[in-house]
């Protein structure tokens, strides 16, 4: 597809080649169009011996079932997933506590932890089987000019595309979403989150598990062996304080702040922080332009729900586009169609988180108690309990 004069003609661009981003790509490709995908750095190789990725998802089924129409799925799940079947909620304000069973609603899992890095190598790979995608890696888009015909991209080194659309996967910092001029509401929520690689002294788990204290959750994510993630939410300054302590004066720390269930961590082996804010464009779509995951959507990562919202928005876009073949991709009913399917479900997950950090950083009495009963009443209610369940496995309203 390249040619000498550096300009090049596909249906559709995806800017950024992140997990979403290529999954897209994948998606688009197998609807037998014609894809440019456009990341600067693309991934690094993971060998099984490599350290584990800081960054990681808890997969549910549907963005599983997702992967593995993609074909990526098996080469994801034979290297380093953890499969977890089980999820306890708990108070520590309060004797709140919950345990969600995969084997009550007759599924084998709850879903899988994987490192981000593997989904997004598994992607790429995929991407090399289709005579119909062109990656463009080492450089970043630096113009993007909307027509009545096409839209044009310029990269930074000089090379030119044109499409009848592009798409924005690149990120919660989207220069796509920037760029085409649409705007985006915000929340900042003076929470920082802090990650840590650990390996402790239990064995494979097969349960996840999340403390919710007043300043902020405390959660462990199972990985493969005898490795876990620890996701310490805290204030700035806090976290901040801790990540510059050396890694076995951080893990005494750590043992001290989180719950027994923890057990004693043998090693950290690794360690990073970021801040948490929400942000939510205020439409998904501009002229010959969309936005998927991240670009569109950032959620409160306290029930790891970004990346299923992602593939989510894979999901519907890819349907859209077979649904409604006989138009063109730059076609605004085909914008608006996306933009109706997946907008309120990605409102409501960012409501229902924003329910739960406020609800659960309250100390007082009333609320405390309201929190007790609340989850007394899941926990005594079967079918209350198995459709939180499902929820929890990653299902939806109406699902």
């Amino acid at each position: 597809m390249a040619s000498s004069t550096g300009r090049h003609r596909v249906d559709v661009i995806v800017v950024g080649g992140g997990m979403v981003g290529a999954a897209t790509a994948v998606a688009l490709a197998q609807e037998d169009l014609e894809v440019a995908l456009i990341e600067r750095e693309p991934p690094t190789p993971l060998g099984g011996d490599d350290p584990f990725d800081l960054r990681v998802s808890a997969l549910a089924p549907a963005s599983i079932a997702l992967l593995d129409r993609l074909g990526a799925w098996p080469s994801i799940r034979a290297e380093r997933a953890a499969l977890y079947r089980r999820m306890r909620v708990f108070d520590a304000a309060g004797p709140g506590d919950l345990t969600f069973d995969a084997a009550e609603v007759g599924r084998p899992y709850l879903g899988y932890i994987v490192e981000n890095r593997r989904v997004q190598l598994a992607l790429w790979e995929q991407l090399r089987e289709f005579d119909n995608v062109d990656c463009f890696t080492g450089s970043q888009p630096q113009r993007l000019e909307a027509g009545e015909r096409d839209v044009t991209l310029t990269l930074a080194d000089g090379r030119e595309l044109r499409a009848d659309l592009v798409i924005g996967a690149d990120g919660q910092r989207s220069w796509v979403r920037e760029t085409a001029g649409i705007g985006a509401a915000s929340h900042d929520y003076s929470v920082a989150a802090q990650i840590l690689s650990v390996e402790t002294a239990y064995p494979q788990q097969d349960i996840t598990w999340q403390r919710f204290t007043p300043e902020g959750p405390q959660a462990f994510l199972p990985l493969a062996g005898n490795r876990g993630s620890l996701v310490w939410y805290d204030a700035p300054e806090r976290v901040r304080a801790r990540h510059a302590l050396p890694p076995e004066v951080l893990g005494e720390a750590a043992m001290a702040a989180f719950p027994d269930e923890l057990g004693e961590i043998t090693r950290v082996a690794g360690q990073a922080w970021f801040p948490i804010r929400r942000m939510h464009a205020h439409r998904y779509w501009a002229d010959r332009v969309l936005l998927v995951g991240d670009a569109a959507h950032s959620i409160h990562p306290l029930a790891g729900q970004g990346a299923n919202l992602g593939f989510a928005d894979v999901e519907a876009l890819a349907e859209i586009v077979r649904e409604m073949a006989d138009r063109g991709l730059g076609d605004t009913r085909l914008a608006r169609a996306y933009e109706r399917r997946r907008r309120a479900d990605n409102q409501l997950v960012q409501s229902l988180m924003d329910g739960f950090d406020w609800g659960y950083r309250r100390v007082d009495p009333l609320t405390v108690a309201a929190r007790t009963a609340a989850t007394q009443l899941v926990a005594g209610v079967p079918p209350l309990r198995r459709w939180m369940t499902r929820m929890a496995g990653g299902s939806r309203l109406g699902s």
